[in-house]
């Protein structure tokens, strides 16, 4: 068979020839005998008692046998003893499978080992049945599979120690917890004892001056405790509705359940309330908690306003990449956000100290959110009012 080939787009000196790298074939001979002879891939003819009729040069060069020796050679010389059993099963297999392909070890002239991925097929040469195999060396990606492994094997051993880790920092947090709820709760009765008693006492018994004076800084000290005791009771209980079941809410119905409990105040400050819940009216939550961080929004506003101003207070919902956002802006007295945006969520913290609070609302607010995996984003200057929007969950791609 002929092949009209132009031997100058076969020069592989020309670095622009699009076919440089193409092995040369001579048109004048076996053409598939060549190509089976030059193939990458080294591959083995037998027959059915293993005996090697014929190799190609990647075959040749991969065993370091050379072709004379190879064919003197059955397939099992090739093999380590502990693959000897596998490749007559393999054999055995390809007597009653048309395709099949198997992995194994074979053993180079020089004693080196290497994995390979074996293809045998089968074939008819006249009357006689031959196996037609090709192997490719496999030994990079089976050390990569064996390195993965070991690393995976590792991860889950360090993962194991983390999810125990886990276990004993959640078993210590719970028995913290327990021994808070259990001294704060303690501490009631003896507060609530020292409060009734420094009220019993009768000043007017006192003659010296001196003596009042002490009386007096013990009574402010106690009913200070007294005040943290049962804050810190607050916290406790509050903590222990973190799990509360999500429910199907609509925006406008706590809103007005809120605004009646605090109406007077809203009177009492001639304030005015913008609300809208058009762009996003629903939200699945815990209903104590939704309540609490609108109500605490709103009580703080009403807390820090501008004595110089009428209170103007706008609250919007909208969704954000599946997140829910509750805004609430007031005009009131504001603070630094840059300098105090985090500081205003901690236990115990108030940045305006001229009016009467806990500082403890924020806190439970900020809990709440972290708690669903949102977050809150601040933004306020002094005597220019605040804007907190409060993202309820988490986002879509979180």
């Amino acid at each position: 068979m002929g092949m009209n080939i132009d031997s100058n787009k076969l020069d592989n000196s020309n670095v622009s020839n699009p076919w440089k790298g193409f092995q040369q074939v001579d048109e004048g001979g076996d053409i598939y005998q060549q190509i089976f002879k030059y193939s990458k891939l080294p591959t083995i003819v037998h027959d059915m008692d293993m005996n090697i009729i014929e190799a190609n040069d990647s075959a040749i060069k991969e065993f370091g046998f050379t072709k004379n020796e190879f064919l003197n050679k059955r397939i099992f010389d090739l093999h380590t003893k502990d693959e000897l059993e596998h490749s007559a099963e393999v054999l055995e297999q390809m007597k009653q499978k048309n395709k099949l392909s198997a992995e194994t070890r074979f053993m180079r002239k020089d004693g080196s080992i290497f994995m390979a991925e074996v293809t045998p097929c089968k074939y008819m040469v006249g009357d006689k049945p031959i196996i037609h195999v090709h192997i490719q060396n496999i030994t990079e990606r089976k050390q990569a599979e064996k390195k993965l492994q070991e690393v995976n094997t590792a991860l889950q051993v360090e993962m194991a120690k983390v999810e125990l880790n886990a276990r004993e920092i959640e078993i210590k947090n719970k028995e913290l917890e327990e021994f808070a709820y259990v001294a704060a709760h303690d501490l009631k009765a003896p507060i609530t004892n020292l409060n009734v008693l420094k009220d019993m006492i009768n000043l007017d018994g006192m003659v010296n001056s001196k003596d009042i004076q002490l009386f007096n800084k013990l009574k402010n000290n106690i009913e200070q405790v007294k005040k943290t005791v049962f804050i810190l009771n607050d916290v406790i209980n509050f903590k222990t509705t973190l799990r509360d079941k999500k429910e199907r809410l609509k925006f406008e119905n706590v809103f007005k359940e809120i605004e009646e409990s605090i109406s007077e105040q809203f009177k009492e400050s001639n304030t005015t309330i913008d609300v809208d819940f058009s762009e996003c009216s629903i939200i699945h939550y815990p209903p104590l908690h939704l309540k609490s961080i609108m109500q605490n929004l709103l009580t703080n506003s009403l807390k820090y306003r501008n004595p110089n101003k009428v209170l103007k207070i706008k609250v919007k919902t909208r969704e954000v990449n599946g997140r829910v956002c509750l805004t609430v802006e007031d005009n009131g007295l504001g603070f630094d956000g840059e300098k105090y945006s985090k500081k205003v969520f901690r236990l115990f913290k108030r940045l305006h100290t001229h009016v009467e609070g806990k500082g403890v609302g924020m806190y439970i607010v900020n809990s709440i959110v972290e708690a669903h995996g949102g977050k809150i984003e601040v933004k306020s200057m002094p005597k220019e009012g605040a804007m907190f929007s409060i993202y309820l969950n988490k986002g879509k791609n979180e």
